[in-house]
């Protein structure tokens, strides 16, 4: 009934394509029991839901005051568009159906990925011009019920440099499935800050897909505070010499909270470098996992990859799987992994409620020194919210 309302829904080809993913998912032709796309969630959280979707740029804008710095607001998968020296803003138009395309045959294990393709509604390209110095503040936000399906395009060109924040301020009763593509030209520099902070009501699955090209550096922080429930599975391929990709992650469990999690980066050449990290508190009946994978080519001489996953569990009821994985089909490599998964120190605890500091507040105490490291390198503006949000998190506790 509302097949009109998707992307490219006169286009032969992708109809064709998504004709077949579906009677895939109907026919439920797929690996139930080791599927990681899956993992903290059923089949029946994505396939159940009531679909609805109304397109709307009435509160959606772009500001830039002075050329180097942009907010842009995106409301139900549409922005404004805008288009200057340094950077064009624009929804997803019939042309882009090429790059459609190109991306189909990616994903194939990924279940939420293949109903991103079926109800494919919405999307955004933007595009930074080489050379270009800026900030990038995207923020999302959604009307009531909505059943966002996004699939958004973000090439940044050679040579730029950009500190791109992404906002999910979500505070209604809805799902968004939400595939990001990166595109890191020769040279770019893209530090990445994503904030998912948002109520009980609503789902947020995130992924995203970064290629990074010669001498480019991605580094991405996602810092997870939400009430909802959350997927993360962010990807890169280093495709070029001397690539970088860093892919952290913090989030902050409670009630009955799920989260699940995933980072895989592919060296694809000589002289590259990853690192994989994210660390959880989980509190109460929460529950989360985290899958971490590194790949290196037989293309991949001198690779450097680092993987490290870190629990903090607050009582006995809330749980964490963690599974680091390695595949290295080359020999010039240096690659670790590591997993440590616990309760909360008690002899840390000990010693300073030895001190005179209540229970409570040696606890928060012990809480904030495990997430502290990944706050230093964090804009001041950036780690001010992070650390309201984390008090906030902490209260709690009392």
């Amino acid at each position: 009934m509302h097949s009109k309302e998707y992307i490219f829904s006169d286009h032969a080809i992708l109809n064709n394509k998504r004709e077949k993913i579906f009677s895939k998912l109907i026919a439920k032709n797929f690996d139930k029991k080791n599927n990681e796309s899956l993992k903290n969630i059923s089949f029946s959280d994505l396939s159940l839901f009531d679909y609805y979707y109304k397109p709307s740029n009435k509160k959606s804008f772009v500001i830039s005051n002075d050329n180097e710095n942009y907010k842009i607001k995106i409301v139900n998968g549409i922005v404004k568009k805008y288009k200057d020296d340094k950077i064009e803003v624009r929804n997803i138009i019939n042309s882009d159906s090429n790059r459609f395309l190109e991306q189909y045959e990616n994903n194939l294990d990924d279940l939420v990925i293949d109903f991103n393709k079926i109800f494919l509604n919405s999307g955004i390209f933007i595009d930074i011009k080489a050379n270009s110095k800026i900030s990038l503040n995207l923020i999302y936000e959604n009307d009531h019920n909505h059943t966002i399906f996004q699939n958004n395009f973000l090439n940044f060109q050679k040579n730029s440099k950009v500190k791109l924040i992404e906002e999910f301020n979500l505070s209604h009763n809805t799902i968004n499935n939400i595939n990001c593509n990166i595109s890191a030209h020769e040279g770019a520099d893209i530090k990445h800050d994503i904030i998912q902070d948002f109520s009980y009501s609503n789902k947020l699955y995130l992924t995203t897909n970064t290629v990074c090209e010669k001498n480019s550096s991605f580094s991405q922080n996602t810092y997870n505070f939400a009430n909802g429930f959350v997927r993360n599975f962010h990807f890169a391929k280093l495709n070029g010499e001397f690539s970088k990709a860093c892919l952290k992650g913090c989030f902050f469990l409670k009630g009955e909270n799920i989260c699940s999690n995933k980072t895989q980066v592919i060296h694809n050449r000589e002289n590259c470098e990853s690192n994989q990290a994210y660390k959880g508190i989980l509190n109460d009946n929460s529950k989360a996992n985290y899958y971490s994978n590194t790949v290196v080519s037989e293309n991949a001489q001198k690779t450097e990859g680092y993987q490290l996953s870190k629990g903090m569990l607050l009582n006995d009821n809330c749980n964490f799987f963690s599974k680091p994985e390695l595949r290295i089909f080359t020999d010039d490599v240096k690659c670790s992994h590591g997993s440590t998964i616990g309760p909360l120190d008690e002899r840390s605890l000990f010693y300073l409620r030895s001190r005179g500091i209540n229970k409570n507040q040696a606890m928060k105490m012990i809480i904030y020194s495990f997430v502290e490291e990944d706050l230093k390198n964090l804009d001041n503006n950036i780690a001010e919210r992070i650390n309201i949000y984390l008090s906030d998190y902490l209260m709690d506790l009392v």
